[in-house]
């Protein structure tokens, strides 16, 4: 046993431990059994002799020190006990305050984990428009590249070829300059041979001399002549031979200039090279850890939603049934009281005047408070069926399997079903063989470029790019091609659809719902708020009312303008997901206007299918 708390006998709490109780307890047994202890007086007698009352009472003092010191233990016991429950009601504080800064940290930290989130995705999706910039200017340079050296091969080509056959022509004239030179040589030699045969002959005979200076004269004009042809050759060959070096000089300033290109281009490529792998490494680590962070916050927000989901689920069965239920009991009390206080006046009037009247007409009046029973009855009878003509109902009517994977928007133009898919591509199909496929066309549009939504009126097509957010405006003849582009007024579009008259849209990050006052970059926009806490997947007007489907409740609601908000009207529960919508109302045969839901569904598992249903209200 621990020590004890004892109170002193001037209040103040003392320690008792193991050894103090023992020797107090000691101490008592010893004045029972000892004999010094007892009075001068007393001797010892029998019971008979004297009786026990008259005697010392040691033993009874002896009982109530005993008492004294079981009540001094009790109150220690109590005291011991206080101060536990105090110790204990202290922690219990501690604990509390705790469990609130702890809370409230969790709850800071997730706002931070939020922020970090969206300032990441912000980082990675700027990183990913320069790496995509970037891999636009290394093609374009790439290009220019290929198209200047095609152009210089092609100077070279002509370039080597000209100076070759250049080259063989003057290589041929100096063939011919060497075989006429060769030639007015043996020429010359054989001229010279005959001067001086002529002069041996001029030594014989006068006339011979004289005969022989008109040969020599003859050989020596011949020989003039020869030698002017022969340096005329010459000169072209000098003129050729400069030609060759300007060419030479030419083939060699665009080799060098060749060589300049190529040594620029290694430079800029190993630039670009380093600056994709710098940004690559980049990316990849914050792509690494944001796929950490990613991972942890998606499995923490899997079982926060799907906790969160499931109490909502649950609160909102209980929250719908208890509406219905109150509802229905609110209008049918009310509707009761109402007719009941009008029977009940009818009732007192007919009371009033019942006296007055005679027996016959004392009859009639009973047979007009049945009848006034009988109406009462009527009209609580007929609650339901009204209830029953204004209800909401969905009945399918068909279900077709889509031919493409991951459709993203839906519009019907009437004679066409147009569908849409992320990577930009836009689909036609036959509306009541949607397994056909009429058109299927690639968009011009330059990445990135992600339709998540279509909508049509008259003749145009309009496409909402989750990408960029914007709005594009196509011609429903030609989808490929873009005729307006103009920036969403949320940054994180989601829904698209059209009235009518103007085009309406819904942003994820502010929550609201858009009316677009025109088209182009000068349009404007009117905000209008929800009137629950939502995430719309898919929307469409039919007439003034809007049809939503809340991808978070699963459930379709349905809506009508009021000032700057959209309010409720009713609701109806649809467990499949609805990626797109499209309303409208078609004329059947003895049935008159009927209105008709085709709705885009992509469940989790299995492919994309287009149900048509029957609006029944």
């Amino acid at each position: 046993m621990g020590p004890r708390v004892r109170l002193s006998p001037g209040g103040e709490a003392e320690r008792m431990n193991t050894d103090e109780i023992q020797n107090e307890l000691d101490r008592l047994w010893k004045r029972v059994t000892s004999p010094e202890d007892a009075p001068a007086s007393f001797a010892p007698v029998s019971y008979g002799d004297t009786p026990y009352s008259n005697a010392p009472s040691i033993t009874r003092e002896v009982s109530l020190e005993a008492i004294a010191l079981l009540k001094r233990q009790h109150r220690e016991e109590l005291l011991r006990l206080q101060q536990f429950v105090e110790l204990k009601e202290r922690s219990s504080r501690e604990l509390a305050e705790r469990l609130a800064a702890a809370e409230q940290e969790v709850a800071n930290q997730r706002r931070k984990n939020i922020q970090h989130e969206e300032q990441l995705y912000q980082e990675v999706l700027g990183t990913s428009n320069e790496l995509e910039a970037a891999q636009r200017q290394v093609a374009e340079a790439e290009k220019r590249f290929h198209e200047e050296e095609t152009v210089l091969r092609s100077i070279a080509d002509s370039t080597r070829k000209q100076l070759a056959s250049e080259t063989a022509r003057w290589r041929e004239f100096e063939r011919q300059a060497a075989e006429r030179e060769q030639e007015y040589l043996l020429q010359i030699r054989s001229l010279e041979a005959r001067s001086e045969k002529a002069q041996e002959d001029s030594a014989r005979n006068e006339g011979s001399a004289r005969r022989a200076t008109g040969e020599l004269q003859e050989a020596k004009g011949a020989i003039e002549g020869a030698l002017g042809e022969l340096l005329k050759e010459r000169h072209e060959r000098e003129t050729a031979d400069a030609e060759r070096d300007k060419a030479l000089s030419r083939v060699k300033e665009v080799e060098e200039h060749v060589r300049e290109l190529q040594n620029l281009w290694q430079e800029e490529r190993a630039q670009w090279q380093e600056l994709w792998d710098r940004e690559r490494s980049t990316w990849e680590s914050q792509r690494q850890q944001f796929a950490a962070w990613e991972e942890k916050v998606r499995k923490d927000r899997e079982s926060f939603h799907s906790n969160l989901q499931n109490m909502e689920e649950r609160e909102t069965r209980h929250a719908q049934q208890m509406g219905d239920l109150i509802r229905n009991a609110t209008d049918a009390g009310e509707k009761v009281t109402t007719l009941l206080q009008r029977a009940g006046k009818e009732a007192k009037e007919a009371i009033a005047l019942r006296a007055s009247l005679p027996e016959r007409v004392r009859k009639m009046t009973w047979r007009q408070g049945l009848l006034a029973g009988l109406a009462v009855l009527t009209l609580a009878s007929a609650y339901p069926i009204w209830m029953r003509f204004h209800r909401l109902e969905f009945v399918l009517a068909a279900s077709h399997a889509l031919p493409l994977a991951g459709p993203t928007g839906m519009a019907y133009e009437g004679n066409s079903l147009w569908l849409s898919q992320w990577n930009g591509d836009l689909v036609s199909v036959d509306p009541r063989d949607p397994a056909q496929t009429l058109r299927r066309l690639k968009s011009a549009e330059p990445a990135p470029y992600h339709p998540v939504a279509l909508a049509v009126f008259g003749d145009a097509l309009y496409s909402l790019d989750s990408a960029q957010g914007r709005i594009l405006r196509h011609p429903l003849l030609q989808p490929d091609k873009v005729q307006l582009r103009w920036p969403s007024p949320g940054p994180a579009p989601l829904v698209l659809t059209h009235d009518g008259q103007n085009l309406w849209s819904y942003d994820a990050a502010t929550h609201q719902v858009y009316r677009h006052l025109g088209e182009g970059p000068q349009s404007q926009t009117e905000a209008y708020r929800l009137p629950m806490d939502v995430l719309p997947s898919a929307m469409g007007w039919l007439k003034d009312e809007l049809f939503l489907y809340d991808a978070k409740g699963k459930q379709f609601l349905l809506l009508r303008r009021n000032g700057k908000s959209l309010e409720l009207v009713r609701s109806r529960a649809m467990e499949e997901p609805v990626q797109a919508l499209v309303l409208f109302t078609r004329t059947a045969a003895g049935k008159g206007e009927q209105a008709e839901l085709w709705t885009l569904s992509v469940p989790a598992s299995g492919g994309p299918a287009l149900r048509k249903y029957h609006v029944l209200r």
